[in-house]
């Protein structure tokens, strides 16, 4: 994989382009605070991020399809999901919704009657 696959990958896996800066292919007008990036320097490719302007590099690669596909993997690694029970859990939750908002509505107007 090279930059413009990678660019063009992200863009099918619908990854916002917010969250990444690939120098040639996917460049920012106006430049977030924080963003993960690839770049060349000089024979070693990199990944890192940058938080709040400052860079931190994670990861150098000999090849770009290495820094490639890493970056494409830590861009669209979702977690590992919901765990056992949780189906059963959001049923709960949906059918005891309006007795849930009630208890934390009742408590909110204990709250603020005793802070006044």
């Amino acid at each position: 994989m090279d930059r413009r696959e990678l660019s063009e990958a992200l863009a099918s896996a619908g990854v916002p382009g917010g969250l990444y800066e690939i120098p040639g292919f996917h460049e920012f007008d106006l430049r977030p605070p924080d963003f993960r990036y690839l770049r060349q320097e000089g024979e070693v490719w990199v990944v890192g991020n940058v938080e709040r302007g400052v860079h931190d590099p994670h990861r150098r690669f000999d090849t770009e399809d290495a820094a490639c596909r890493y970056l494409y993997d830590r861009l669209t690694d979702t977690g590992p999901g919901p765990g056992p029970g949780a189906d059963e859990e959001m049923e709960a939750v949906l059918r005891d919704r309006e007795e849930i908002r009630r208890a934390a509505h009742d408590s909110y107007e204990r709250a603020r009657r005793r802070r006044n």
